[in-house]
Protein backbone atom coordinates (compact mmCIF):
# COMPACT_ATOMS: atom_id res chain seq x y z
CA UNK A 1 0.00 0.00 0.00
CA UNK A 2 2.48 1.94 0.98
CA UNK A 3 4.32 1.80 -2.63
CA UNK A 4 1.01 2.57 -4.32
CA UNK A 5 1.02 5.93 -2.01
CA UNK A 6 4.58 6.78 -2.76
CA UNK A 7 4.17 6.48 -6.60
CA UNK A 8 1.26 8.79 -6.82
CA UNK A 9 3.08 11.23 -5.43
CA UNK A 10 5.72 10.92 -7.37
CA UNK A 11 4.00 11.12 -10.05
CA UNK A 12 1.81 14.15 -8.76
CA UNK A 13 4.95 15.72 -8.42
CA UNK A 14 6.12 15.53 -12.11
CA UNK A 15 3.00 16.63 -13.33
CA UNK A 16 3.07 20.04 -10.88
CA UNK A 17 6.04 21.28 -12.52
CA UNK A 18 6.24 24.64 -13.19
CA UNK A 19 5.97 25.77 -17.00
CA UNK A 20 9.37 27.67 -18.24
CA UNK A 21 9.93 29.56 -21.31
CA UNK A 22 13.19 29.49 -23.85
CA UNK A 23 13.86 32.52 -25.74
CA UNK A 24 16.28 32.52 -28.32
CA UNK A 25 18.76 35.26 -29.47
CA UNK A 26 20.29 35.59 -32.96
CA UNK A 27 21.50 37.76 -35.67
CA UNK A 28 19.98 37.57 -38.88
CA UNK A 29 20.96 38.44 -42.59
CA UNK A 30 20.81 42.34 -42.24
CA UNK A 31 23.19 42.17 -38.94
CA UNK A 32 20.16 42.75 -36.59
CA UNK A 33 19.76 41.14 -33.61
CA UNK A 34 16.68 38.83 -32.66
CA UNK A 35 14.90 38.00 -29.78
CA UNK A 36 12.27 35.23 -29.99
CA UNK A 37 10.21 32.41 -28.23
CA UNK A 38 10.56 30.25 -31.01
CA UNK A 39 13.82 28.78 -32.51
CA UNK A 40 15.57 30.77 -34.76
CA UNK A 41 16.08 29.12 -38.82
CA UNK A 42 18.35 26.02 -39.12
CA UNK A 43 21.27 27.93 -40.03
CA UNK A 44 21.65 30.14 -37.23
CA UNK A 45 23.05 29.53 -34.02
CA UNK A 46 21.23 29.58 -30.75
CA UNK A 47 22.82 31.85 -27.98
CA UNK A 48 20.31 31.41 -24.69
CA UNK A 49 19.64 34.36 -22.75
CA UNK A 50 19.45 35.29 -19.06
CA UNK A 51 18.43 38.35 -17.64
CA UNK A 52 19.26 38.79 -14.36
CA UNK A 53 17.17 41.06 -11.75
CA UNK A 54 19.00 43.95 -9.84
CA UNK A 55 17.64 43.94 -5.97
CA UNK A 56 17.23 47.21 -4.89
CA UNK A 57 20.55 46.95 -2.88
CA UNK A 58 22.57 47.75 -6.03
CA UNK A 59 26.45 46.95 -5.57
CA UNK A 60 27.46 49.23 -8.79
CA UNK A 61 25.92 52.23 -7.19
CA UNK A 62 28.56 52.90 -4.34
CA UNK A 63 27.70 56.64 -4.58
CA UNK A 64 24.23 55.97 -2.73
CA UNK A 65 21.88 57.42 -5.38
CA UNK A 66 18.68 57.76 -4.48
CA UNK A 67 15.98 56.07 -6.53
CA UNK A 68 14.92 59.38 -8.48
CA UNK A 69 18.00 60.18 -9.46
CA UNK A 70 18.60 56.67 -10.83
CA UNK A 71 15.44 56.62 -12.88
CA UNK A 72 16.07 60.01 -14.29
CA UNK A 73 19.46 58.50 -15.64
CA UNK A 74 17.78 55.70 -17.05
CA UNK A 75 16.94 55.69 -20.52
CA UNK A 76 13.17 54.53 -21.25
CA UNK A 77 13.46 52.12 -23.78
CA UNK A 78 12.75 52.86 -27.54
CA UNK A 79 9.91 50.65 -29.25
CA UNK A 80 8.51 50.52 -32.35
CA UNK A 81 5.07 48.86 -33.01
CA UNK A 82 3.95 47.59 -36.69
CA UNK A 83 -0.08 46.33 -36.49
CA UNK A 84 -3.14 46.24 -38.59
CA UNK A 85 -6.51 46.59 -38.09
CA UNK A 86 -8.43 43.54 -36.35
CA UNK A 87 -5.92 41.70 -35.03
CA UNK A 88 -6.08 40.53 -31.22
CA UNK A 89 -2.99 40.39 -30.36
CA UNK A 90 -2.02 43.80 -31.85
CA UNK A 91 -4.44 45.50 -29.46
CA UNK A 92 -3.04 43.14 -26.32
CA UNK A 93 0.15 44.32 -27.12
CA UNK A 94 -0.54 47.95 -27.24
CA UNK A 95 -3.07 47.43 -24.01
CA UNK A 96 0.29 45.87 -22.24
CA UNK A 97 2.73 48.79 -23.74
CA UNK A 98 -0.17 51.29 -21.95
CA UNK A 99 -0.57 49.48 -19.17
CA UNK A 100 3.22 49.50 -18.41
CA UNK A 101 2.93 53.57 -19.21
CA UNK A 102 5.69 52.54 -22.03
CA UNK A 103 6.09 55.05 -24.65
CA UNK A 104 5.93 53.44 -28.04
CA UNK A 105 5.41 54.78 -31.88
CA UNK A 106 2.95 53.00 -33.35
CA UNK A 107 2.63 52.38 -37.38
CA UNK A 108 -0.64 50.68 -38.69
CA UNK A 109 0.13 48.58 -41.60
CA UNK A 110 -3.33 48.77 -43.15
CA UNK A 111 -3.98 52.35 -42.99
CA UNK A 112 -0.24 54.02 -43.55
CA UNK A 113 1.64 52.86 -47.05
CA UNK A 114 4.77 54.73 -45.61
CA UNK A 115 4.44 52.09 -42.73
CA UNK A 116 4.41 48.79 -44.98
CA UNK A 117 7.59 50.87 -46.61
CA UNK A 118 9.22 51.14 -43.17
CA UNK A 119 8.47 47.50 -42.03
CA UNK A 120 10.27 46.71 -45.88
CA UNK A 121 13.07 48.40 -44.40
CA UNK A 122 13.75 46.32 -41.42
CA UNK A 123 11.71 43.12 -42.45
CA UNK A 124 10.65 41.60 -45.51
CA UNK A 125 7.67 39.92 -43.44
CA UNK A 126 4.15 41.42 -42.72
CA UNK A 127 3.43 39.07 -39.82
CA UNK A 128 2.00 41.60 -36.61
CA UNK A 129 2.25 42.68 -33.97
CA UNK A 130 5.79 43.25 -34.85
CA UNK A 131 7.72 45.66 -32.19
CA UNK A 132 11.64 46.25 -32.24
CA UNK A 133 11.95 46.89 -28.28
CA UNK A 134 15.44 48.47 -27.65
CA UNK A 135 16.86 47.84 -31.36
CA UNK A 136 15.67 43.59 -30.62
CA UNK A 137 12.59 42.65 -33.14
CA UNK A 138 9.87 40.77 -31.58
CA UNK A 139 7.12 38.70 -33.71
CA UNK A 140 3.93 38.05 -32.69
CA UNK A 141 2.73 39.06 -28.50
CA UNK A 142 3.82 37.07 -25.26
CA UNK A 143 3.95 39.03 -22.49
CA UNK A 144 6.87 37.35 -21.16
CA UNK A 145 8.92 38.20 -24.08
CA UNK A 146 7.97 41.72 -23.99
CA UNK A 147 8.95 41.54 -20.39
CA UNK A 148 12.64 40.44 -20.82
CA UNK A 149 13.12 42.54 -23.97
CA UNK A 150 11.75 45.98 -22.07
CA UNK A 151 14.42 44.73 -19.07
CA UNK A 152 17.22 44.62 -21.67
CA UNK A 153 19.34 47.86 -22.02
CA UNK A 154 19.48 49.40 -25.50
Amino acid sequence: MKKYVFLSVLFSVFLCQTATADFYKWVDEKGEIQITDYPPPENKAVKNIEIHEVGSEDPLNAEGEDDASKAKNQKKPEIVLYTKNNCPDCEKAKEFLNSKNVPFIEYNMDTDEKAVAKRKEVDQGDEVPFAIINRNQVYGFSESVYNKVLQMQP
